[in-house]
């Protein structure tokens, strides 16, 4: 995400949003991966599809409350641009712009404070099996 705070009017989208979109595809595919299989580890069987609903649910709640905090910030972002500006067709697209980078490199942050609170928060051990699974020595 960090990488797409750099986009300008003349970016391209090969060399400069392209390669943005592929890591954090993969970073998010990698996050929601293990963030369901350390959540619903060590829980009993008959309680995994509610531990599941509930991780699904709280992932949906926060991306809402983030969808709309961002929102904030990219309509404050382009306002602020448009108003100490003058008035004209590319003022009107590099506010645009301006609001997209100011939201991305919010979410950069908000995605690194994320990292470092799961760091230190998330105990670094194996993950406990759950019921019915063989334990594995490591």
């Amino acid at each position: 995400m960090a990488l797409l705070t750099r986009l300008t009017l003349d970016s391209t989208y090969v060399a400069h949003i392209m390669p943005g979109m592929i890591l954090l595809g993969l970073g998010i595919g990698a996050v929601m991966t293990t963030a369901f299989q350390g959540a619903t580890a060590g829980v009993h069987h008959e309680d995994a599809g509610v531990a599941s609903a509930l991780i699904n649910t709280s992932q949906q709640v926060g991306g809402s409350i983030s969808t709309a905090l961002l929102t904030t910030v990219a309509s404050s972002a382009t306002t602020d641009y448009l108003s100490s500006h003058k008035p004209g067709a590319l003022t009107v697209a590099q506010a645009g712009v301006e609001g997209y980078t100011a939201t991305l490199a919010w979410g950069a942050g908000i995605f690194m404070v994320g990292a470092a609170l799961a760091a230190l928060l998330i105990p670094n051990r194996a993950l406990a099996p759950s019921e019915g699974e063989p334990l594995i020595a490591h």
